[in-house]
């Protein structure tokens, strides 16, 4: 099997056998760092002298965050699993100087981006560092996942499957995708699985659906230069991760994406994403990734799910098995 693009990303999201093979250090997946936006002060902050604390603090008061809240009974069925595997990212080549450059209008998302941050096996904290506020029910789905992948028996999932496997997944694998939008829509097309994520941002002239679909129903509006997208209504419940972090079919993702654009001539997408599900979760928490500006990646190599994964009917010989039902 030759995958020339993101191996890792390809073998661990269709085949969870696979990816015990592979070891490797992550990245974060917090945003890049960069110059501050213009205008943006610099210097201490107000009220700070160089080498002393701020006004009315003490000489000696220790500035620490205060230590995390003790851990909830289900944190605690997550934090005795094995931890996930840590993953590496794939980066391309640079752009090319001569490459097409993002459109200057902050709301016009057009064109290639790619996930160039590592492929997060399990999402373990929110994008503030915080344990996952799982309710009972999902650490036992978790730990359900994990510990069958760790005898060596992955469930059959939806991209095992060839199945879209919803908005989260598909835009965390390390495979490019391309945008095209309209006044009151907006597409995001990838190259893996062949999938399509449809937004509608003017509702009420979207066609309503014959019937629920993998990729849930998109609508979204304009806060500033801000799309919010909510996501919900989904065919079937959703993995979020290779280690199966789950989404309830009943669940909410509500995606925050904008274009930044520093000046460096390298633009990138951010999508903050809150996953609102009370089944599996006690509120709602956020996770945060980039997508880099990749016009060189316009050319989409060809994926063949089945060719790749081995035939749907045949998944037994890869190991994977049919998760029990609830």
């Amino acid at each position: 099997m030759k995958i020339e693009r993101a191996p890792f990303a390809f073998a661990s999201a269709l085949a969870l056998a696979a990816v015990l093979a592979v070891g490797a250090s992550g990245v974060s997946a917090q945003p890049p760092g960069g110059k501050p936006p213009a205008g943006f002060p610099s210097g201490p902050p107000p009220g700070a002298g160089a080498g002393g604390p701020p006004p009315g603090i003490a000489e000696g008061t220790s500035l620490a965050p205060p230590p995390p809240p003790p851990l909830t009974d289900a944190q605690k069925v997550l934090a005795a699993l094995p931890p996930p595997m840590k993953a590496i990212a794939f980066p391309q080549p640079p752009v090319p100087a001569d490459a097409p450059k993002s459109a200057a209008d902050p709301r016009d998302f057009q064109g290639v981006w790619y996930h160039d941050q590592a492929l997060e096996v399990r999402i373990s904290k929110d994008m503030y560092g915080q344990e996952l506020p799982v309710t009972m029910a999902g650490a036992e789905v978790i730990k359900r996942r994990v510990m069958s992948a760790e005898a060596g028996k992955p469930f059959v999932n939806a991209s095992a499957k060839c199945l879209p496997p919803g908005p989260q997944w598909q835009r965390d694998l390390n495979f490019p995708f391309q945008i095209v939008q309209g006044k009151t829509w907006m597409e995001f097309i990838f190259e893996e699985y062949h999938g399509r994520w449809n937004i509608a941002i003017d509702p009420q002239t979207a066609p309503v659906p014959a019937s629920k679909e993998y990729m849930g129903r998109s609508n979204a509006h304009w806060e500033g230069n801000t799309l919010v997208v909510e996501s919900s209504d989904f065919k079937q419940a959703l993995w979020l991760d290779v280690d199966g972090t789950p989404l309830s079919s009943g669940g909410k993702l509500i995606q925050r994406i904008r274009k930044v654009d520093l000046g460096d001539g390298s633009p990138f997408l951010e999508i903050i994403t809150t996953i609102d599900d009370p089944k599996y979760y006690t509120n709602p928490w956020n996770v945060v990734r980039r997508f880099a500006w990749h016009p060189n990646l316009a050319k989409f190599k060809e994926y063949n799910c089945e060719e790749q994964v081995g035939d749907p009917s045949g998944i037994t010989d890869s190991g994977l098995v049919p998760e029990p039902a609830e």
